[in-house]
């Protein structure tokens, strides 16, 4: 049995082809965060979701949507591990330190560099996954 934990996705071949297994993570993380934007429109809170569910799902829509785009073009695209990394530090630094600094309406927090951090985790290890099945093709 043993195989790998994601290795269904070959049946979602179909309408859009090998674009969709690719696009799963995007499309769960887009999911997600219109989920919570409807839950506050409608004034649900959960304190911890509200805090940090947004910046966990930054990361992995921005370079979702990113990289979306360019394997328009260039099919085999993916992000290498340097470059999440520096979009980690990047956002962090902006979204904690640098805007904080002149706009009240944000503050600064540890806890959502730690939420941007793991949200670059989870899209690092899908990206490896992905990288992966371009590599060898995964047999259920």
């Amino acid at each position: 049995m043993g195989g790998h934990v994601f290795c269904w996705l070959h049946c979602l071949d179909g309408l859009l082809g090998c674009r969709l297994k690719r696009e799963i993570p995007l499309l769960t993380c887009i999911s997600l965060f219109g989920i919570h934007q409807w839950a506050l429109h409608t004034q649900m809170y959960f304190t911890w979701i509200d805090s940090y569910l947004d910046p966990l799902l930054f990361l992995p829509i921005a370079l979702g949507l990113a990289g979306w785009a360019v394997r328009i073009m260039a099919p085999a695209f993916q992000w290498n591990g340097p470059f999440i990394f520096l979009a980690w530090a990047a956002g962090s630094i902006a979204f904690e330190a640098w805007i904080p600094a002149f706009d009240d309406r944000f503050t600064s927090d540890l806890y959502d560099v730690l939420a941007y951090g793991f949200g670059a985790l989870l899209f690092y290890g899908w990206s490896k996954i992905q990288r992966r099945a371009l590599t060898k093709k995964i047999v259920p």
